[in-house]
C-alpha cells in the first residue's frame, strides 16, 4: 500500500510539473522561484557526483542583497584547510584571490567542496560547523552589517579543479563552476544563477 501511495504522489507531481508548477517534495515548506534541485540531491548534505542543473537558473548570477538589486561580480572560495568560505560579492577584487572592502555579499561556509550538489530548505537543520550562511551589506553611514537568519540553498558544482596556478602572493588557485540559489527567510536577500569561482588556498 505504501508503494502504491508513493507512486501516486510521484505521478501527481509529474503531472503538475508538466503543467509548469513547482512542487516541493522535501517537506521544507518552501519552493524557490529559481527552480527545484535535482531529484538525486540529499537535504542538508553534499550529494557527490550529482551535477544536474535541475531547475536552477543558468543566467548571470544576480539577485538582491538587503532589498537592493545586485549583479554578482565575483565568486571566491577560500580553502581554510578544514572549511571552505564562499563569497558571492557585488564587487570584484583588484587581484585574483584579493580582498574586497565596502561590498555587499552573500557568504556560505561548507566543510567540503566537491563536484556534486548541496541543498538545504529553510526547515532543514544542519551542523553549524559544517554548513552556514549569512549576508552582509555596507551601511549608508559606512561600515559593514551582517545578517544571520534562516536560509535555504541549492549549490551545484559541475566542475572543480585544484591548483591550476598561483597568485602574486603565492596562493594556489583552483577553479569551480556551477549553479547556485541562496535565499534568506527575511525576504531581503536572494541570489541565483551560474557561477565561475576562484578557489584560493591560503
Amino acid at each position: 500500500m505504501k508503494n502504491v501511495t508513493s507512486l501516486s504522489v510521484l505521478v501527481f507531481s509529474l503531472l503538475l510539473l508538466g503543467a509548469g508548477c513547482t512542487v516541493s517534495t522535501t517537506g521544507t515548506g518552501s519552493s524557490s522561484s529559481s527552480g527545484a534541485p535535482s531529484a538525486d540531491a540529499v537535504e542538508g548534505a553534499w550529494a557527490a557526483g550529482v551535477v544536474d542543473q535541475g531547475g536552477l537558473s543558468g543566467d548571470a548570477l544576480a539577485g538582491t542583497i538587503n532589498g537592493n538589486a545586485v549583479d554578482i561580480a565575483s565568486v571566491t572560495i577560500e580553502d581554510w584547510g578544514d572549511k571552505f568560505q564562499w563569497s558571492f560579492s557585488n564587487e570584484a577584487p583588484s587581484s585574483t584571490c584579493g580582498f574586497t572592502t565596502g561590498d555587499d555579499a552573500v557568504k556560505f561556509r561548507s566543510a567540503e567542496l566537491m563536484e556534486g550538489t548541496f541543498t538545504k530548505g529553510y526547515e532543514t537543520d544542519v551542523d553549524f560547523d559544517e554548513f552556514s550562511s549569512y549576508y552582509k551589506y555596507e551601511r549608508p553611514e559606512g561600515g559593514p552589517h551582517s545578517v544571520n537568519t534562516g536560509w535555504e540553498a541549492t549549490i551545484v558544482v559541475t566542475d572543480f579543479t585544484e591548483s591550476v596556478g598561483e597568485t602574486n602572493f603565492g596562493k594556489n588557485i583552483g577553479s569551480a563552476e556551477g549553479f547556485v540559489q541562496i535565499a534568506f527567510e527575511d525576504g531581503q536577500t536572494e541570489i541565483a544563477g551560474a557561477f565561475t569561482a576562484d578557489v584560493c588556498e591560503k
